[in-house]
């Protein structure tokens, strides 16, 4: 028999800020699954898949990250005051990466950086009255230019502390945040952080009736294990299946252990609570997955050097 996570209360929160109830597998409405592996990464928002797009190393990130913006959430029904909010919400968080630079990466033939640029990602989970529209942006510096996460409720003597985040926090009603992550896009993908504001999708609107890819257990770790490879978390991934028990456990590093049984993920996070997602929101599962993996990473490296 595999091992199984400790039961009782775990925090549900997470790297995005979702709380919630457990969900069955398959409860949510259903479409066709996905052929290839890998594939949810990069299909549509509107089938559970993550828009993700390279934002310029330059004054132009904000308004690029704006027309991005408006082509991912084309089509999915949402309402106009919501993408007036997000689209200004997003350009606020691109325009604060353009500090952000030192560890993006250029090949030696071309000024094009190939790792490391700042990105910009949108995605859905739930349904119904629980489903949001998430808008993240990376950049690869994993702090923050004034030490720490700026406290949007201070106003610094210039007036100018946080105030783009001020704005976030006013138009998201507070469901924003910052977490340590990896990119999506480039040649590797490098650390460094993302923050991160999600909109309440009104019940009514066509992406909160939009479903989710109908998987199998056995597929949706396939797909789970593909992301997690594609975020570079690949080299020492292990995996064991019990088909009897209709378990999958995927060992992530010797502190990071994945188990999916009953349609939901569950690992221990770095504040030694349990982490538990429902794997119809398979996006959102391995953006966890990886968060997890970069908070113990960094716990360890600090550990290191005391």
């Amino acid at each position: 028999m595999l091992p199984s996570p400790a039961e009782g209360g775990p925090d549900r929160r997470g790297a995005a800020g979702h709380s919630g109830p457990d969900h069955g597998f398959m409860a949510a409405p259903v479409v066709e699954a996905l052929g290839t592996p890998g594939s949810l990464a990069e299909a549509s928002v509107s089938v559970g898949g993550c828009f993700a797009r390279p934002l310029p190393l330059d004054p132009t990130c904000a308004g690029t990250a704006r027309s991005f913006f408006r082509e991912a959430v084309a089509g999915i029904g949402l309402p106009g005051d919501l993408v007036h909010d997000g689209v200004t919400m997003a350009s606020e968080l691109a325009a604060n990466t353009l500090h952000a630079q030192g560890n993006v990466e250029f090949s030696g033939t071309s000024q094009r950086p190939v790792s490391g640029f700042p990105e910009l990602w949108l995605y859905l989970r739930g349904t119904g009255p629980r489903c949001e529209l998430v808008c993240k942006v990376f950049d690869s510096q994993p702090g923050w230019k004034t030490g720490s996460l700026p406290d949007v409720k201070i106003r610094s003597k210039e007036g100018l502390n946080g105030r783009g985040l001020q704005v976030v926090d006013g138009l998201s009603a507070g469901e924003w945040g910052a977490h340590l992550t990896r990119g999506r896009l480039g040649s590797w993908k490098v650390s460094g952080k993302a923050v991160w504001f999600a909109l309440r999708v009104p019940p009514g609107c066509d992406a909160a009736r939009f479903g989710r890819s109908r998987l199998t257990l056995r597929q949706a770790v396939n797909e789970l294990e593909a992301m997690l490879d594609g975020r570079g978390l690949g080299g020492r991934l292990v995996r064991a299946d019990e088909p009897a028990s209709c378990m999958s456990v995927l060992s992530v590093s010797c502190d990071l252990t994945v188990w999916c049984h009953g349609g939901t993920a569950s690992w221990r996070a770095a504040n030694g609570s349990y982490q538990r997602l429902p794997l119809t929101d398979l996006v959102d599962v391995a953006e966890h997955i990886v968060w997890a993996h970069e908070e113990l990473r960094a716990a360890a490296t600090a550990d290191a050097g005391a």
